[in-house]
Formats: C-alpha cells, structure tokens, sequence
C-alpha cells in the first residue's frame, strides 16, 4: 500500500491553523436535528419500497399474460392427444385461481347464453329432423278405425247399431274384446249395451234396451222377449234397423220374438211378426257422421240401397242436406273404370287420383271396402294408385274387406 506524504505532525499543525468554529446549540438540540434526519432518511426509503414493489407487481403481471398465451397455444397444440404437460397443468392451474373472481362475477351471463344456446340447437336439431324424416313419421301412422281379419287372431268383436243424435241414421260402434266362445257372444253383447256411454261419440242415449235376448234355437239365432207395453213396439222401425245393423256384424242371421214368453210380437208399423231374417248384402252405400268438432267422425251406412257396387261408390261423394252427415269419398279421388272377377273388384284408379297417407285418405279407402262388403265383395284391388300405402292399407296387392267399422277402443 502506498504511504501517506503527510506526517502527523504536519497535520496537527496545519488544523490548528484553521479558523476556530463555535456551535451555540445545546445537546437537545443537537440530538434532536439527529433524530429528525433519521426521520427523514426512512421517509426517503417508502416511495423507493413502493416504486420497486410497482415494478415487481408488473414484472408479475407480464409474466402472466405471457404465460397464458403460452398456456392456450399449449393447449390447443395439445388437443389432439389430449394431454398437458405437467408444467403446463401448473400454469393452467395457476390462472384459473387467478381468473376465478372474474369467473365468479360472470358466471351467471354465461349460464344465461348456454341456457340459450342449448334451447337454440334443439330448436334446430328439431326442425332438422322434421325436414330430414317426414317420410319416416308417415309410414308409422296407425289411424285407421276398422277391425281387420288379422286384427283378430286373439280377440273378437262386438258391433252394436246406435242411432244418431237426430235418430237419422244407425252408426255401427265396434268393440274389440279378448277371444271369447261364440255361444257367450250374445251375453257379451247384453253387456257391452249396458256400459256403452253413447254420448262421448255423439250419439243418441238408446241402450240399454227394456227387452230379454238370448240364443235361439240355433247360435246364428237371437231370441228377443217384449214386455207387453214395451215402448219398441211402437218405435219398432228404428229398433228393427237398429237390432239388424247389431246383429248382422255378430253372425247372426235371424231373430225370433216373443211377447212375454208367447212367441210372436206385434209392432205398430212392421205388424205381427214371429221371426226376421237379417241380410248381410244390403247394397248400400256410406257416408260420413260427425255430430260436432268435439266428437269423433264415422262411417256410417245408407237407409237405401243401390243397383250396383259403382252406383253406391258414386253415391258415397254426393252430400246429404242432413246435419251432421258428409261424404265419406272426395271429389277428387277419381277412378277410370270398375271390374269385377268372382269375389273381387278392382277400381282402376285415374292419374288425377289425389291418394294420401292421411286419415281422410284412408276413411274414403275404408267406406270403399265396407261398400263392396255390401255387395257381398270379399277383396278390392285399387290399381294405378299413386303411392302405396295409407295406414296399413297396401295398395299393391289385393286388400280383403274389414270385419267391423268405428272401433272405439
């Protein structure tokens, strides 16, 4: 180390040379102009603490936002495999806890517009399937009211005439039941009678009726036994159409009558009669009953019959000035000509034929099939038909006319 040129002796001299100074101030006051310098000291070091703590916060704050578009690129990178690196799952985690108060305050606008969302794509994802399958919702349906053969393989039928709401027609109502004996088939129609709510289907109050029916002396044989002031006696007409349209779809061919145990009875307008036969080929054709918009539409047969099947078929578009009763065929199902070979007619269908699948298309189809039936036509063939089904009705193959119209259960 380099020495100093000056001795100690030089030095004492040269400050005894210098001016003599004298401080006035008391030791109080010296100590406290030390303490307030102190003071003033620490003052100095808060803005320089809180300048250097701004600077780190944003240092952080940098940090972060780089962090995070580092973290979304990772994991939109990593989407494809479906993993996160392990520090990538610690950043992730750490701006989650970070973003979490944003979050809260905004979590219930985003349910909001997920609830909105998501009713918006059913919405769509609906009308997309109405557009995408119409075709599909077409062929399921099963509108149809008539009972078929094949309808019946473990059930049988119970038809009962009921007349009208105006007492102008008699509308078969059909009754499918579980498979029963034929010899009980009239006790099971004397039921039917007395639990049938005419009402609900627009239709007069009629049954049950004040009369005993039984088996006659065979089982294609109704016995029936009046009271003596039996009021059907005098209203015997539409009671005999009435018991006639009933029995005829139940296999039974005549009735025999009694009044009170003697046989015979005497009406006021058919007279005295002992028995009746029942026809089965009335040749009629049919129309439609609808008492009002509430109650349901059926097919219901004619009072009077036709020369031939084409004259009923014609017959079934005419409308009738009777409330309640309209065609049961449309104008614009039209068809070029009829034959007919054995126990089948076939209807050779024009092209400006209107055929839907629809339940209207398949009323006017069925009063077509109940027609034929009437002319004692056991299967219908309808050629050049522009689609092929209606309800389960194939119009590429011969169809065998129904069993029973207007099942209402």
């Amino acid at each position: 180390m380099r020495r100093s040129r000056w001795k100690e002796s030089e030095i004492e001299d040269m400050l005894r040379e210098l001016p003599t100074l004298k401080d006035d101030r008391t030791k109080a006051e010296v100590y406290a102009r030390i303490h307030d310098k102190k003071k003033k000291k620490k003052k100095h070091w808060i803005p320089l603490f809180a300048g250097v703590a701004s600077l780190f916060l944003m240092v952080v704050l940098a940090s972060s936002f780089i962090i995070e578009k580092k973290g979304t690129t990772s994991r939109e990178d990593s989407g494809s495999s479906g993993k996160l690196s392990l520090s990538e799952s610690k950043e992730m985690a750490d701006l989650d806890r970070k973003d979490s108060s944003n979050q809260e305050k905004s979590s219930e606008d985003k349910q909001e517009a997920q609830e909105f969302s998501s009713n918006q794509a059913k919405i769509e994802t609906k009308d997309k399937f109405s557009e995408l399958e119409p075709r599909k919702g077409e062929k399921e349906k099963t509108f149809e009211q008539a009972i078929y053969q094949d309808d019946l393989k473990n059930a049988s039928i119970i038809t009962m005439g009921v007349p009208d709401d105006q007492m102008n027609f008699i509308v078969p109502i059909s009754i499918k039941l579980k498979h029963h004996d034929e010899s009980d088939t009239l006790n099971q129609l004397v039921n039917q009678m007395s639990d049938i709510d005419e009402a609900q289907y627009g239709l007069s109050d009629y049954f049950p009726l004040d009369i005993k029916i039984s088996q006659g002396n065979d089982i294609n044989t109704a016995h029936i036994d009046f009271s003596e002031k039996s009021q059907l006696l005098a209203e015997d007409t539409l009671f005999l159409h009435s018991m006639e349209e009933t029995l005829s779809y139940n296999n039974i061919e005549k009735m025999t009558f009694s009044t009170e145990g003697k046989q015979g009875a005497r009406f006021a307008h058919a007279g005295y009669l002992k028995e009746l036969d029942i026809p089965h080929q009335k040749k009629r054709t049919y129309l439609l009953y609808q008492r009002d918009e509430s109650s349901p539409s059926f097919l219901v047969p004619s009072n009077m019959g036709y020369r031939d099947f084409e004259e009923a078929l014609q017959a079934g578009k005419g409308e009738a000035d009777i409330e309640g009763i309209s065609p049961a065929i449309p104008q614009d199902l039209k068809w070029e000509r009829i034959s007919t070979n054995g126990d089948l007619v076939t209807i050779h269908l024009s092209d400006q034929a209107v055929i839907e699948n629809s339940e209207e298309t398949l009323q006017a189809l069925e009063a077509i099939l109940f027609i034929a039936k009437d002319f004692g036509f056991e299967k219908v063939k309808f050629e050049n038909a522009p689609i092929e089904e209606v309800g389960k009705l194939n119009l590429t193959e011969d169809i065998m006319v129904p069993e029973a119209p207007n099942q209402v259960n």
